[in-house]
């Protein structure tokens, strides 16, 4: 009898044991299937982090891009009103016989300047705008590069605007050169009007040096730019090449002088002409007064 006891106490031992080893074998199981997950989440917070940061990095890229656009902005802006301060110079200077082609080019001012006007709210709407959009994390490198191209576009128009302005400039010009009367004796020429149309062949050359040969209208304007220029000559002026050229201490000019780290060490390079050296017969009649980029 106390055998039999013992047997079912032995028996009753084992099923428990037995159900024992099946929980121990789910919570094992269970642990397993934890630590699969919990590694799952360590992998996705490492590849977020990784995101967060590509998204930081893009921000900051984006911020430069938009820096680069307000500077631009500014210098076309400044760039513009220049052009149109000059231009209205030359034209009130201009002899009573081009009065039409003084009122002509003072409209097509007003509207440059009207077209410039709206271009420039329009731009700095869109910069601000995409600015305040970057700062609150919501916008795209699809809607920057619109905004990109958008900004292009108005400095191509507003380029192309410049352009023809230049060009019915030059078209005055060339008919007042061409009707200026030759000197005859001993008579001492007037040189006024050729250092005035000298300043602005330097000045457009300037412009179009940093434009794109694919502008509208600039092949003509180069042209027109040539032929003026062919006509100074046969009237015995030349203006003095200087833009790209380097600086010697020897040269009878005003300059002003810029840093410039990109230039190889110890280089002086005139990069910008504010009055082109201009000679008559040979003899110098004016100087010129120039930039110079240096690294020294």
């Amino acid at each position: 009898m106390g055998c039999l006891l013992t047997s079912a106490k032995l028996a009753n031992n084992t099923d428990k044991i037995k159900v024992l080893e099946d929980k121990f074998t789910l919570l094992l199981n269970k642990q397993g299937n934890v630590e699969n997950h919990l590694n799952r989440l360590v992998d996705k917070q490492i590849e977020d982090e990784h995101k967060i940061q590509s998204l930081s990095n893009e921000n900051a890229r984006l911020t430069k891009v938009i820096d680069s656009l307000q500077n631009a902005c500014r210098q076309l802006a400044n760039t513009q009103a220049t052009d149109r301060k000059n231009i209205s110079r030359e034209i009130d200077k201009t002899n009573s016989n081009m009065q039409d082609g003084q009122d002509m080019l003072r409209n097509r001012t007003l509207w440059m300047g009207i077209i410039a006007v709206v271009l420039l709210i329009i731009i700095i709407g869109v910069i601000y705008r995409l600015a305040r959009r970057i700062k609150l994390g919501d916008t795209s490198i699809d809607e920057v590069r619109k905004a990109q191209e958008a900004l292009q576009l108005a400095q191509t128009k507003m380029q192309e605007e410049s352009v023809r302005l230049d060009d019915k400039l030059l078209e005055m010009f060339d008919k007042q050169i061409s009707a200026t009367p030759k000197v005859v004796g001993t008579d001492k020429p007037d040189h006024s009007l050729a250092l005035k149309v000298a300043d602005e062949i330097v000045r457009i050359e300037l412009n179009m040096s940093r434009m794109d040969s694919s502008i509208k209208g600039y092949k003509q304007l180069a042209k027109a730019v040539e032929r003026i220029k062919d006509n100074f000559k046969a009237n015995g002026y030349e203006i003095i090449d200087m833009l790209g050229k380097p600086y010697n201490e020897g040269m009878k000019v005003t300059a002003n002088f810029v840093a410039d780290e990109e230039l190889e060490e110890g280089k002086q390079i005139i990069t910008g002409i504010t009055k082109p050296q201009i000679n008559y017969n040979g003899q110098m009649i004016q100087a010129a007064q120039i930039t110079v980029s240096q690294n020294i």
